[in-house]
């Protein structure tokens, strides 16, 4: 049935009209082309930092349109502690891959997770972990 009002124009045909949208957020995390020597001070053992970035991707009909909430880490390869990257801009540098330009200091990094750590007794030499108060070969205080 079609409506005409008084100037005989068409106003509806009983068909509306409706858009179909496809949409969604969706949360991911990318590897980069990150490795820097260092004197791990967690551990104080040589390893180096390993950096990946997660963030927030937007997409229309599974197409991916912009990527938002991006944030940057670095994790140790000695004992896998987990620092934050502050400085967006190193860490943009890394993912344009401009990497090797990149030097990450103290005041960079927020540590977010204590990896396996383990000390020496500065008595006897020996290896023990941070949930220690005293040594369990000697007996010492730490």
């Amino acid at each position: 049935m079609v409506e005409i009002n008084k100037t005989n124009k068409k106003l509806s045909d009983g068909r509306g009209k409706y858009m179909f949208f496809i949409a969604g957020i969706t949360h991911e995390r990318k590897e980069l082309d990150y490795y820097e020597p260092i004197l791990c001070r967690c551990c104080t053992k040589y390893g180096r930092f390993e950096s990946y970035m997660e963030y927030s991707v937007f997409s229309l009909f599974f197409i991916p349109l912009f990527k938002f909430n991006k944030k940057f880490y670095a994790k140790t390869s000695c004992c896998n502690s987990l620092y934050l990257i502050k400085n967006k801009e190193k860490g943009l540098m890394m993912e344009r891959g401009q990497g090797y330009n990149v030097f990450l200091k103290d005041k960079d990094l927020e540590l977010i997770h204590r990896g396996a750590c383990v000390s020496l007794c500065t008595n006897c030499g020996y290896e023990v972990s941070d949930e220690h108060n005293y040594c369990p070969n000697c007996g010492k205080s730490l």
